[in-house]
């Protein structure tokens, strides 16, 4: 950015030189034309130039007139043309055509002025070829607008040929004061010049700069691909294992359910053999569709790790089935206490919930021996309470089997927390906290 900006700088001072050089120049030769009128030299300097010079006045005029157009046509190609590479290549031949006006009006006196141009060639046309073509163009007309070559074939009177008639101290000071314009504006296009290659140099030190980094960074990116590679094997052989784990722990709940109703219900059927023949024949029934629904289960489980129930009922009424089952199907009695709305929760949590009941009452009916367990369910806002209670045998040390580890396991995925309490003869409790997530999230 420094640097554009001493080149913005440096193209204004450029201007103001020319502008002063053409100013010099003009004034110069409309003032020596004042002098030959004065003391009556006219005849004299039109018979040594063999034609007519342009009115004295409209030299100044023009040239500074020009130079104000010159000087318009830049801000309105900054303003409203710089992204038109025609637009722009034709403004380019516009100012080359201004300073040969000028050139020409000054009898050849400051060919520099095509310096001027040259910059806007330099900074507004972007095309590699377009620009080698305007920069040669302008150089060779830059060597051909000499006095010396072209007063061969023009005649036309030397700027020097004006000073000469000023006073020898006046012509001192003014050849003097010429030769330092024409040397400031050469040195300010060399110093223009300097600043544009500086610019393309920093642009191909940024460049390279950025292709370094990009290089670096594809490099980190496969060392980093590989990571990610060796990780996504391992995420893939840990997803194995837990999916494993996970369909054991379905068929433990769905088998263990399903057999420690039919396991109490074939006991009930032999106290009930001797005594009511039809009752026992109902209960066989009912352990019959108890164990082909524990067998669709499974199968359901393996397939899609989700229970069946919860696919074809909601959460609370696959909840009331398995005391239904246990109901109908035992002597063992599930009473069921539901509070709150189900339908705010996630298809996990309502799996995590189904799951830690369907356990809890198998555990309850197969090694507590309990004949009522009561089920309390509370669903808030932010969690899901379930508080489920059993009158069977209990015990004094709390030893966690495969079903409470699961329930457990469970309940930690999602962030939840899960106790048991018991005593020896005081029966079994579970109570489990399950955090709700946002749906929306």
């Amino acid at each position: 950015m420094t640097t554009q900006r001493n080149i913005g700088i440096i193209r204004i001072i450029l201007f103001l030189v020319n502008f002063i050089t053409v100013i010099f120049l003009a004034a110069i030769i409309y003032r020596s034309t004042k002098l030959i009128i004065w003391d009556f030299h006219a005849r004299e300097f039109l018979e040594s130039i063999q034609y007519i010079p342009v009115i004295p006045w409209k030299v100044p005029a023009y040239s500074i007139l020009l130079l104000l157009v010159f000087l318009l046509s830049i801000e309105l190609r900054e303003r409203f043309f710089k992204e038109s590479s025609t637009i722009q290549i034709l403004w380019c031949v516009f100012d080359i055509l201004i300073c040969i006006i000028i050139i020409y009006l000054l009898n050849m006196g400051h060919k520099s002025l095509l310096l001027l141009p040259l910059t806007n060639i330099i900074i507004y046309i972007d095309g590699k070829k377009s620009r080698s073509l305007f920069i040669a163009f302008t150089l060779a007309l830059y060597s051909i607008f000499d006095y010396d070559i072209l007063s061969v074939k023009l005649n036309m009177v030397s700027i020097n040929e004006y000073i000469q008639y000023f006073n020898p101290t006046l012509r001192l000071y003014l050849q003097g004061i010429k030769s330092i314009l024409f040397s400031a504006n050469q040195m300010l296009f060399i110093i223009f010049m300097v600043f544009v290659v500086q610019k393309e140099i920093d642009e191909n030190v940024k460049i390279r700069e950025l292709y370094d980094k990009l290089v670096r960074t594809t490099e980190e990116l496969r060392v980093v691909n590989i990571q990610l590679e060796d990780y996504a094997k391992k995420s893939e052989e840990m997803a194995k294992i837990k999916e494993r784990n996970r369909l054991a722990r379905e068929i433990h709940d769905i088998i263990g359910h399903t057999l420690t109703g039919i396991s109490t219900g074939l006991d009930a059927c032999l106290e009930l053999i001797d005594i009511d023949s039809s009752k026992t024949k109902h209960q066989l029934r009912k352990i019959a569709d108890l164990a082909r629904q524990g067998l669709l289960d499974v199968r359901k489980s393996v397939k899609q790790l989700r229970p069946d129930a919860l696919e074809r009922y909601s959460l609370v009424s696959a909840i009331q089935k398995l005391a239904d089952n246990i109901n109908e199907c035992t002597s063992t009695k599930v009473e069921v206490q539901i509070r709150g709305d189900e339908s705010r929760l996630n298809g996990d949590e309502e799996e995590a919930v189904y799951r830690v009941v369907q356990e809890s009452i198998t555990n309850a009916v197969r090694h507590g021996q309990a004949q009522n367990i009561k089920i309390s369910l509370i669903f808030n806002e932010d969690k899901v309470e379930i508080d489920i209670i059993d009158d069977g045998i209990g015990c004094a040390n709390i030893h966690q089997g495969f079903g409470l580890k699961h329930i457990t396991e469970r309940v930690l995925m999602l962030q939840g927390n899960a106790r048991f309490r018991s005593e020896e003869g005081k029966g079994f409790q579970v109570i489990v906290d399950i955090p709700v997530r946002n749906k929306a999230i």
